[in-house]
């Protein structure tokens, strides 16, 4: 028989054992992560929170993209009307039996016959205006066309007045038709037509007071000035436009032949404004 004698510790010992030393929970641990890698994959351990990106960094980066759509869109716009459509044409013209020729200074008259324009076409708000500086026969004048409310407006620059009429598509031809035919005349391809197209009209007084159906155009170019409405002479008695004063016509080349426009009663208009006076 064996005896196992087990030595007695004295009261108040406390006996130590350590489990598992520093160096082989270290190894432990290493040995572990190996594991895990092998069985799932590599696992990358991050030190560091990755950081959010802020509200106001993300309407940042939203508002510089607007920006640039923006310019985009505006440039592109801007290149189109300016290239493309050649919105605004200008230039002074004078028309006669022999030709159009165009001229720097519409001050130098050389014949009786010729009559003298400042052109300017906008192809995209769609107006004409034509200024008639010097008409031997009648008076200096500006016609201006509108074709998005089917108005003419002729400004008495002399006399600082306008008069409003109905515009005649038949004489008057669009900006695209008449822009397309100046630029075939000055080549050669189009004689000029220079035949006298007369309209005989008649103001209405008193000057009209409610200019929403003229336009803003119309309203703004005859700004602090009177402005009375034509209307076709029908059923008057008209003198023959040889015996006309030539202080009641005005004249413009407008694409279709030279329109003349003939005011009956001119006088009327000016008694009216003497009497105000």
């Amino acid at each position: 028989m064996t005896i196992l004698i087990t030595p007695f510790s004295k009261k108040g010992d406390k006996l130590v054992v350590p489990l598992v030393s520093a160096d082989q929970l270290a190894k432990t641990t290493e040995a572990a992560q190996k594991d895990a890698e092998a069985q799932n994959g590599n696992i990358v351990y991050f030190n560091t929170r990755a950081r959010r990106v802020s509200n106001s960094t993300i309407f940042g980066l939203l508002f510089a993209a607007l920006l640039i759509v923006s310019i985009g869109i505006i440039s592109g716009f801007y290149l189109q009307q300016q290239y493309l459509q050649l919105p605004r044409f200008k230039s002074k013209v004078r028309i006669s039996a022999q030709g159009l020729h165009i001229s720097d200074s519409l001050y130098e008259r050389t014949s009786n016959d010729e009559l003298q324009e400042a052109l300017e076409i906008d192809l995209v708000n769609k107006i004409e205006k034509i200024d008639v500086p010097d008409f031997s026969d009648g008076r200096n004048g500006r016609f201006i066309h509108d074709f998005n409310t089917n108005t003419t407006g002729i400004i008495d620059t002399s006399a600082r007045r306008c008069f409003v009429m109905p515009l005649n598509r038949v004489n008057v031809l669009p900006p695209k038709s008449f822009f397309d035919l100046m630029n075939k005349m000055w080549d050669g391809y189009y004689k000029v037509d220079t035949q006298v197209v007369k309209e005989t009209m008649h103001v209405v007084l008193p000057p009209i007071k409610d200019t929403q159906s003229i336009g803003n155009y119309i309203t703004k170019e005859c700004e602090d000035m009177p402005i009375y409405k034509l209307e076709k002479s029908v059923g008057r008695v008209v003198k023959r436009s040889a015996e006309l004063n030539a202080e009641a016509k005005f004249a413009q080349f407008s694409g279709n032949g030279i329109t003349e426009i003939d005011i009956i009663n001119f006088s009327d208009v000016e008694n009216y404004e003497k009497n105000l006076h």
